[in-house]
C-alpha cells in the first residue's frame, strides 16, 4: 500500500528537518524519510552561516562566502540578509526548549566561543549555556576563566584549552584549568563528556557537581567558570540551579564530535518535527519506476505518492552521493542525478599524501562536491514526474569544514526548499482537481 503526502523529504538531518518543517508551516502534509538521524549529532552544536571574521556580521560573513563559485548563497542574490533573518528566527521559534541566543538580524556579529582545543569558534546562534562564553565579551574586561578539568575524561584537556583561551583573552583577563573534587576514579577517567553529561542528570549529581565547581573556582580565585558539560536535560534550567550554588557565571565550552549540544540540538529537531505532526518513517528512498519514490526496507518496497519531494540527504557522510568504484563518477543515490566536484563529475582518485597536503593547504573540489541546482534549489538534472527540489549538503560549492556555516547553510536551504515543495504541490493539487 502506498504512502501519501504533499511533501516527501528524504533526510533526517538539520536540512530535512527545516524543510519539513517549512512546509508543514505552509500547510502541506509531509512524510520525512530517513535512514538515520543525520550528522547534526557530530557537530558543535553551534549555528553558523559561514564566513565570519575578526567583527564581520553575520550578513557580511554570509555574503563573502556568497562570492565563491558555486556556493548556494550566490543563487539567492540580495535575498540573502533576509532570509538569514527569517532562518534566525525559524530556528529560535521551532527550538525553544533549547534556549537559543546570539544574532537575531544579519546586522549582528557573531558570538565567539571556545572549542575543546582552546580555540574561538563563531556562531550565530547557540544554546543559552554556551552563549555566554562569548569571548569578545570576556576579552573586554578583567576576567580569569577557569577551565574545568574533569580527570582523564576523554575528548577535552583543561590544561590546553586554558592555554589557548588565555591568549585569546590578553591582555584584560586570563584562563586557568581547575581540577575537581568529582569524577576522579579509574571509571570516571575512563567516561566521555556525554556519558558524564547522562550522570549529570541523575538525581542529586547536579548538586554534588555543583558544590564541586564552588571549590575549584573559590582555589583559583576564578570570575567565571567553564565547564565541558552542565547535563543533557534542560540545559538552562541546569545552568541557573548550578550558578545559584557556585555564585559566579558558569557557561558551558562547544564539544568534540559526538558533542552534547549536537546530541540536544538532534533530539530538538526530533521533538520539533513531533510537535508539528510531521510523520517520520525509517528506510532507505530510491527512484520508484514511475519517476517517484520508494521506500526500501530489506526486500520490501513501498512506493509513496507526493506532489513534491525534497532532496535532503546530505554528501558522503549521509550517504546522499556516493562515487562509483570502477568509474569513478559521482552521483546522488535516491533519483541517480549526476553529482560534480569543481565541475567534473570523475574525480581522479589522488595518493592519500597528495589529498592530505591539498586538504592540509586548501580546498579540496570533492569535500564541495554536490548537485546541480537553479535558483529555486530545483536539480538542473532531474527527469521526475513531481517537483523535485535540494537543499543542505547535497548541494554543491561549499565545504562546511572550510567555510564554517554548515548548520547554518543546511537550515536557511532547507527552509527555502521545504517552502517551494509546499507551493508546487499546492500547485500540483489545484490543477488536479481543475482537471477533473
Amino acid at each position: 500500500m502506498a504512502l501519501t503526502a504533499d511533501v516527501v523529504v528524504v533526510g533526517g538531518g538539520m536540512a530535512g528537518v527545516c524543510a519539513s518543517l517549512a512546509a508543514r508551516e505552509k500547510g502541506a502534509k509531509v512524510l520525512l524519510v530517513a535512514r538515520a538521524s543525520g550528522a547534526t549529532a557530530l557537530s558543535s552544536g553551534a549555528i553558523d552561516f559561514g564566513g565570519a571574521v575578526a567583527d564581520a556580521t553575520v550578513g557580511e560573513g554570509a555574503r563573502a562566502v556568497s562570492r565563491q563559485p558555486g556556493h548556494p548563497y550566490a543563487l539567492l542574490g540580495d535575498a540573502l540578509p533576509a532570509l538569514l533573518e527569517r532562518t534566525m528566527a525559524f530556528l529560535r521559534r521551532h527550538l525553544v526548549s533549547l534556549g537559543l541566543e546570539g544574532a537575531r538580524v544579519a546586522a549582528d556579529k557573531c558570538l565567539w566561543l571556545p572549542t575543546p582545543v582552546g580555540t574561538a569558534r563563531p556562531a550565530a546562534l547557540v544554546q543559552s549555556s554556551i552563549a555566554g562564553a562569548d569571548l569578545r565579551n570576556l576579552s573586554s574586561r578583567p576576567a580569569r576563566l577557569a577551565v574545568i578539568a574533569f580527570a582523564g575524561a576523554q575528548q577535552v584537556e583543561a590544561g590546553l584549552v586554558a592555554s589557548g583561551l588565555s591568549r585569546l583573552l590578553a591582555p584584560l583577563g586570563e584562563a586557568v584549568a581547575a581540577p575537581i573534587d568529582l569524577y576522579r576514579t579509574r571509571e570516571d577517567a575512563l567516561r566521555s563528556i556525554a556519558e558524564l553529561a547522562r550522570d549529570l542528570d541523575r538525581p542529586g549529581r547536579r548538586d554534588l557537581f555543583a558544590a564541586s565547581l564552588l571549590r575549584a573556582a573559590n582555589a583559583v580565585r576564578a570570575t567565571h567558570v567553564l565547564v565541558p558539560t552542565l547535563g543533557f536535560a534542560d540545559p538552562a534550567v541546569a545552568r541557573a540551579e548550578v550558578e545559584r550554588t557556585v555564585e559566579r557565571p558558569v557557561f558551558e565550552a562547544l564539544g568534540a564530535p559526538p558533542s552534547v549540544p549536537g546530541l540536544r540540538l538532534q533530539a530538538a529537531l526530533a521533538a520539533a518535527l513531533r510537535a508539528a505532526g510531521v510523520r517520520t518513517v525509517d528506510g532507505i528512498a530510491e527512484r520508484s519506476g514511475d519517476g517517484g519514490v520508494q521506500i526500501v526496507r530489506g526486500v520490501e518496497c513501498q512506493p509513496v505518492r507526493a506532489g513534491a519531494i525534497v532532496l535532503a540527504s546530505g554528501r558522503f557522510i549521509g550517504g546522499g552521493i556516493r562515487c562509483e568504484p570502477g568509474s569513478g563518477l559521482l552521483h546522488e543515490t535516491v533519483l541517480d542525478l549526476p553529482a560534480f566536484a569543481a565541475g567534473r563529475r570523475n574525480i581522479a582518485a589522488l595518493p592519500s599524501e597528495e589529498l592530505f597536503a591539498v586538504k592540509a593547504s586548501g580546498a579540496h573540489p570533492g569535500m564541495a562536491a554536490g548537485i546541480r541546482v537553479d535558483a529555486a534549489f530545483r536539480p538542473l538534472d532531474a527527469a521526475t514526474t513531481v517537483p523535485v527540489f535540494a537543499c543542505g549538503s547535497l548541494l554543491g560549492g561549499f565545504d562546511p569544514a572550510r567555510d564554517s556555516g554548515g548548520l547554518g547553510t543546511c537550515a536557511l536551504t532547507g527552509l527555502c526548499a521545504g517552502e517551494r515543495a509546499a507551493e508546487a504541490a499546492s500547485r500540483a493539487g489545484a490543477s488536479a482537481v481543475a482537471g477533473r
